[in-house]
């Protein structure tokens, strides 16, 4: 029994609470945190956690009691834990796993345990209807079943606790209506897959070559997903550079099921079928991409794993024939897996609907920052499952897994002239003024001077495409943004990979559809407002180890006595609450380094103003 002074956790009525790391017993007590609560801040000696129904239904699924989590709650908190939180842990946990959802040749049905439960479904006004009930003693054989009229049953004279199975949709697109209903009555869906079992979706040969190393924070996700011989639905959230795409693959190996990877971008989906051919035994032929420009050589999208991108599926203009023959062959499909890379996306109107056109037995997500600015992040718990695994970018770092970053904010003093345009003019030229702020450039171009001959390698990133060329056509540096060819930016990559002391300058594209392992500086001159996602998946891209055990540098330029310091300061919070320190730098001028600055040539202050000016008219 861990004694009062040193028991290192305080929880309050509303589910907070407050872990002292500093304590005892650290990697168990922060192991059972992330498995019953979400984690909030996580910095070097306090760590912040809150207790969710999203996260009490993701310690149920993973066989942790009500009991238990009560027990062990009480051994590590210092103050006495109130009947509302007991509650609270009660009345989320009792009724999970009560209700499923499954998918049998190609149509789903609803498992429930008691006929009390479906007394609650049929009474209800959204979920009521002419449904057809089904009695089962196992829910994992429905087959050879007669459908009885539910208006014709009275099912009032059943026993309790007989099990039962009703077929209650037919276009699967309602489905997240259904689930997101099921939330709000406090029953929701339990999503299990008994792959071992399905004899219906086909088989695949596929296992991990032996010189796969699975980590252990990778082999803890997966321990998450995988219990009992079954697969559970979820998200998995692992930093930028840390292998959530070897999770995703070990996934495939373990279910052994044909598999649809779903990603963002046409170069994630690459990226995918080359990682899938180099860690697995599986053949290249037996894996095929379906995205814009590839199809047309494919006459037929059968194959064990496809590749495709959010857009190709979710997209509802005119298609060619051949498009529409491809795409409806997915649809029609039943799959044993579907992978959501950078699930983040899917809460957007557009991408949604990718969940409601797939008929999938288990959803696995995968993402390094779980965060939207439009409040819709909680969406995701019902239109794929809860979160299952988080791990801690600092653990990681320590660990030799993450390269250490430093991180700093330069403030860059804005001219007079530039100024007086910035507080008169619209937003899109405050924007541009900001990013073009002439002492900006000045210090952009000395900290690519400096890291170049270093033999770093340098990722400028920029939003705005106009600030991005400008910057990039006066050192004469390469620059990748939306517009950039295909065979183009390969090439440039190439001899960015190839070579140290290089510089790219790149536009949001490179958020997260492009896997640079060997870089390990940024600066960031234009961001996309205050998006706490964007700043961290940037840091993200400098994060993996490097071969010459090379620190991380992150580096963001922001106009002074602009909007760009408020909005860096939003942008910061999500990683300040990982752990990471923003060294502020208000005055470059003081650093011996900055003397070369009067030396430096540039363009006239009032030639960029005017080029400013005239092409925001």
């Amino acid at each position: 029994m861990i004694k009062h002074n040193i028991k290192p956790l305080w929880l309050f009525n509303d589910g907070y609470i407050i872990f002292e790391t500093f304590n005892c017993f650290l990697i168990e007590i922060e192991d059972f945190l992330v498995s019953i609560s979400e984690p909030v801040v996580r910095t070097k000696l306090i760590h912040e956690y809150v207790l969710t129904p999203y996260s009490l239904y993701a310690a149920v699924t993973s066989g942790i009691k009500s009991d238990d989590i009560i027990y062990s709650l009480k051994k590590l908190v210092k103050n006495k834990i109130s009947k509302v939180v007991k509650n609270m842990i009660y009345y989320c946990t009792k009724l999970y796993g009560k209700i499923q959802l499954i998918l049998h040749l190609n149509d789903y049905y609803i498992y429930l345990q008691s006929f009390k439960i479906l007394k609650i479904f049929l009474n209800d006004k959204i979920l009521g209807g002419n449904h057809y009930l089904i009695f089962l003693n196992n829910p994992n054989k429905i087959s050879n079943i007669k459908f009885k009229n539910l208006d014709r049953l009275n099912y009032k004279d059943k026993s309790d606790n007989i099990n039962c199975c009703f077929s209650f949709l037919e276009h699967t697109y309602e489905i997240e209506a259904l689930k997101r209903r099921c939330i709000e009555l406090d029953f929701p869906l339990l999503e299990e897959y008994d792959f071992s079992n399905d004899s219906f979706v086909p088989n695949i040969k596929i296992e991990l070559k032996s010189n796969v190393i699975v980590r252990k924070y990778q082999e803890k996700a997966l321990s998450k997903m995988f219990n009992k011989g079954r697969a559970r639905s979820g998200v998995i959230v692992l930093p930028c550079g840390s292998g959530k795409t070897i999770v995703g693959i070990s996934a495939t190996s373990i279910i052994k099921k044909t598999t649809l990877v779903v990603c963002n971008s046409s170069v994630s989906v690459d990226q995918w079928r080359r990682q899938y051919i180099k860690w697995t035994s599986i053949s290249s032929t037996r894996i095929k991409n379906f995205v814009s420009g590839e199809f047309a050589f494919l006459d037929s999208i059968v194959a064990e794993i496809v590749v495709t991108t959010y857009s190709m599926i979710s997209f509802g203009g005119q298609r060619a024939k051949l498009s529409a023959s491809l795409l409806r062959e997915i649809k029609e499909r039943e799959w044993g897996m579907v992978i959501l890379d950078e699930v983040h996306v899917v809460p957007a109107n557009i991408f949604r609907k990718v969940l409601g056109l797939l008929k999938t037995n288990c959803k696995l997500g995968l993402t390094a920052t779980l965060l939207r600015e439009d409040r819709k992040v909680g969406d995701i718990g019902f239109l794929i499952g809860p979160k299952l695994f988080e791990a801690n970018w600092l653990d990681l770092e320590k660990s030799g897994f993450l390269a250490y970053a430093k991180c700093a904010e330069i403030y860059c003093k804005m001219p007079s002239e530039f100024y007086m345009n910035y507080l008169i003019q619209n937003n899109s030229t405050r924007q541009l003024l900001c990013a073009l702020n002439p002492n900006k450039a000045k210090i952009c171009d000395l900290l690519i001077k400096y890291h170049e001959n270093r033999g770093d390698r340098i990722l400028v990133f920029s939003d705005n495409v106009f600030a991005l060329r400008s910057y990039a056509t006066k050192i004469k540096r390469a620059f990748i943004y939306g517009a950039t060819g295909s065979y183009e930016r390969m090439k440039i990559l190439k001899n960015f990979q190839d070579h140290e002391g290089e510089t790219l300058f790149i536009s949001r594209i490179g958020d997260t559809s492009i896997d640079l392992p060997e870089a390990n500086v940024i600066l960031q001159i234009s961001s996309h407002y205050g998006s706490r996602r964007q700043e961290a998946q940037r840091l993200g891209r400098i994060l993996r180890p490097k071969t010459k055990s090379k620190n991380a540098f992150f580096y963001s330029l922001i106009s002074s006595s602009t909007e760009e310091i408020y909005y860096s300061s939003k942008r910061q919070q999500f990683l300040i609450s990982q752990g990471y320190d923003f060294k502020t730098i208000t005055n470059f001028e003081s650093f011996n380094i900055s003397k070369k600055l009067n030396q430096h040539e540039s363009l006239k202050k009032t030639e960029i103003l005017s080029q400013i000016l005239y092409n925001n008219k």
